[in-house]
């Protein structure tokens, strides 16, 4: 059920960052907040719970834009995969931890990307990855990510059942 409640956010936050906060940047960038819902939700719920969560996402998210059927699926699936990889395995503390999550998964998402622009012969992909504004949005994604996850882990108490 938190899964679903994960994935409830992110897609709202693809529906979001397509329409109201397309125009709203950081000094002309903004950091990709869906995949720190999904890196932090795969992280908790497991590598299972994570590649269906990042799937139905990224599915919702080439529904809303111009990218071919599945090239946003399968690449929320790949880094929300890797993310549900760490479950149990990394800890540390609120500031290290999240960023270095976010680092990951957003390397990943570059790997994924390349790759499926590779098969599908996207030519016009490649030269966007290796770009400023990419490199930009990566060191914002890492900024940003202790306070989505401080903000996420008072979600995920809320919604997780109390003992006793």
């Amino acid at each position: 059920m938190i899964s679903l409640w994960f994935a409830a956010i992110a897609a709202g936050l693809v529906v979001l960052q397509t329409t109201w906060f397309s125009g709203l940047y950081l000094a002309g960038f903004s950091p990709d907040l869906v995949l720190l819902v999904l890196t932090f939700s795969a992280h908790h719920q497991g590598v299972q719970r994570g590649q269906i969560a990042g799937f139905a996402v990224g599915f919702a998210e080439d529904a809303l834009g111009a990218s071919p059927p599945g090239f946003s699926a399968t690449i929320r699936l790949a880094h929300s995969a890797v993310a549900g990889f760490t479950q149990g395995s990394i800890s540390g503390d609120a500031f290290v931890m999240p960023m270095a999550l976010a680092g990951l998964a957003f390397s990943i998402k570059i790997g994924a990307t390349l790759l499926v622009s590779f098969i599908l012969r996207l030519d016009h992909v490649a030269p966007r990855i290796f770009s400023w504004p990419t490199l930009t949005e990566f060191f914002l994604t890492i900024l940003f990510a202790p306070t989505v996850f401080m903000v996420l882990r008072m979600i995920l108490r809320r919604l997780s059942p109390r003992s006793g």
